[in-house]
């Protein structure tokens, strides 16, 4: 009888227990207003090979097959040795796919909180990422990012900054330390994509073309020409991948959990700080005048005659 009564009210402290964790997190959800701005959302939906994952402030996770799918935070840090790949999708409906070897981060990824049947719509509110892109394989799909005209997608490299237009490219980065020669390719399968180099000098990458450079990170050599067999092999992968997990990605009730409101006094303070640190580095340098030196007395030297030794001399 104790045994019955003691089940009943485990039970009961369980269903409780379960009831007040959904309570909090509705809680939470519900905080996030339309209009706030928030840092956005990641789904780790496929990983192949030996990736590794870090979120802001936490170590490195090694990641199998096995551990996926995943949500994260924004902001993280993802790196893959040679042939293992990653697949990701983002709360403002960009798509992200990395083949190693080499490491990609999310540095920046800000966002609206949309409305949940607009978002299902297909229109995304205003967004902001930026990429840092190191090396490897890079495929970046942003045609879903409705109001793009409001929103940045950009990825930063070692040769050189992209900004995109709704469009669907991809990149590779090769580098050799011994040489140092950088070896890349800038392919755009739709709209538009346009490259930056360290010297300012822009290029713009339109459907079915491709960007090639090599050599140094300050001045390759840069040609134009067409897409590659194994650039449409790489890019048939990823457009599997997207189809194969599409329901989980339009899913907008999968990254709400993981979206932080951005406070506005944080954001204040930093930049304050940032602007602190701007007005030390510029504060000019003061040089004091030296006192006016006393004027100069001109001496005139007399030359007294030689005397008998130095007349034998000379």
């Amino acid at each position: 009888m104790q045994l019955a009564v003691y089940n009943k009210n485990y039970a009961f402290f369980k269903v409780t227990r379960l009831i007040l964790a959904f309570a909090t997190w509705l809680f939470c959800i519900c905080s996030l207003t339309a209009s706030e701005l928030v840092r956005g959302g990641l789904i780790l939906h496929e990983v192949n090979g030996q990736v590794g994952l870090k979120e802001l402030g936490k170590d490195v996770t090694r990641l199998s097959t096995g551990d996926v799918p995943i949500t994260t935070m924004g902001l993280i840090e993802c790196e893959a040795s040679d042939g293992s790949s990653a697949f990701f999708t983002a709360s403002n409906r960009s798509a992200i796919y990395f083949e190693g070897s080499g490491s990609f981060a999310v540095e920046r990824f800000e966002q609206v909180m949309p409305e949940l049947a607009e978002w299902n719509a297909d229109s995304v509110e205003q967004s902001r990422i930026i990429l840092n892109f190191r090396g490897g394989d890079l495929i970046v799909d942003t045609r879903k990012m409705r109001k793009l005209k409001s929103s940045q997608f950009l990825v930063e490299t070692p040769l050189g900054r992209l900004t995109t237009k709704r469009a669907l490219w991809q990149m590779r980065i090769l580098f050799d330390p011994r040489s140092q020669i950088f070896d890349f390719t800038i392919i755009c399968t739709e709209g538009r994509v346009r490259f930056t180099d360290l010297q300012g000098q822009q290029y713009t990458v339109h459907t079915g073309r491709r960007l090639a450079g090599a050599g140094s990170r300050m001045k390759p050599s840069i040609e134009v020409g067409e897409s590659t067999e194994r650039s449409q092999q790489q890019m048939q992968r990823y457009q599997d991948l997207s189809s194969q997990h599409s329901d989980a990605a339009d899913d907008f009730t999968q990254y709400l959990a993981y979206l932080a409101v951005i406070e506005r006094n944080v954001r204040s303070n930093s930049e304050r700080a940032a602007l602190g640190r701007l007005n030390t580095a510029r504060r000019p340098i003061v040089i004091e005048y030296a006192k006016e030196p006393e004027p100069v007395t001109p001496f005139r030297g007399e030359l007294k005659p030689p005397s008998t030794y130095q007349a034998d001399l000379f």
